[in-house]
């Protein structure tokens, strides 16, 4: 059975051993408010989103501003865990990756508050933003409809929804990630990302529809 407290135990885990290996300069404290396990907010004043577009630049800078996130790793690029646990199963979780949209220097990420950091960068080189796009894995059964799978992966456009096979464990988000995002730093740390990269925390989501086109698929 799959419980609030175990899912932060997994959570947790996994943000100690980024922060262990340098690989994340701050990690925020996995809380569990009912039957959301998700991080604990230095400003919970800030509002999460001012629209439900696309991330921009301003919700970047929000986030960081009130704290509203897991993990801050060492380009500046967030990380957002949040899982809803009801009955025993996941009910709903929100898995997000969200680039720094600049190069940031790294060493100074590490002794300086991240705004300073990137308002330093916007001013001295204002036309430098990098062009990622973040990537969001999204389970939300209740929302489930033709075109908005329960289990989904969203790139590029908020519009865009990919079914995926199931609900995603952290273990698993986590090997995707840094296999297709840090290749060097999976590689450097392969035993750790596969050891979880195969772990489920539901059963499959695919219909006959999700399956007529493109989807991803995992064992």
């Amino acid at each position: 059975m799959t419980t609030p407290r175990s899912v932060r135990d997994d959570i947790v885990n996994f943000l100690d051993y980024l922060l262990a290996s340098d690989i994340a300069v701050f990690t925020n404290t996995v809380s569990i408010r009912g039957t959301r396990v998700s991080w604990n907010s230095l400003d919970p004043t800030i509002p999460f989103l001012a629209n439900r577009g696309d991330p921009s630049l301003q919700d970047y800078r929000r986030w960081t501003q009130a704290g509203a996130y897991s993990a801050l790793l060492f380009d500046g690029a967030l990380l957002q865990i949040t899982y809803d646990v009801e009955g025993g199963a996941i009910a709903g979780h929100r898995l997000a990756y969200i680039p720094c949209p600049y190069r940031l220097d790294t060493d100074m990420l590490r002794i300086d508050p991240i705004l300073d950091v990137l308002d330093l960068h916007i001013e001295s080189d204002p036309t430098g933003m990098v062009l990622h796009s973040a990537v969001r894995f999204d389970y939300d059964p209740s929302s489930a409809a033709p075109g908005h799978p329960a289990s989904h992966l969203t790139i590029n456009s908020s519009n865009c929804r990919i079914a995926c096979a199931a609900p995603m464990h952290v273990g698993r988000f986590a090997d995707f990630l840094f296999r297709h995002f840090y290749t060097d730093l999976w590689a450097a740390h392969r035993s750790y990302f596969s050891a979880s990269a195969t772990r489920h925390v539901g059963d499959r989501t695919l219909t006959d529809g999700d399956r007529a086109s493109p989807h991803l698929m995992w064992n």
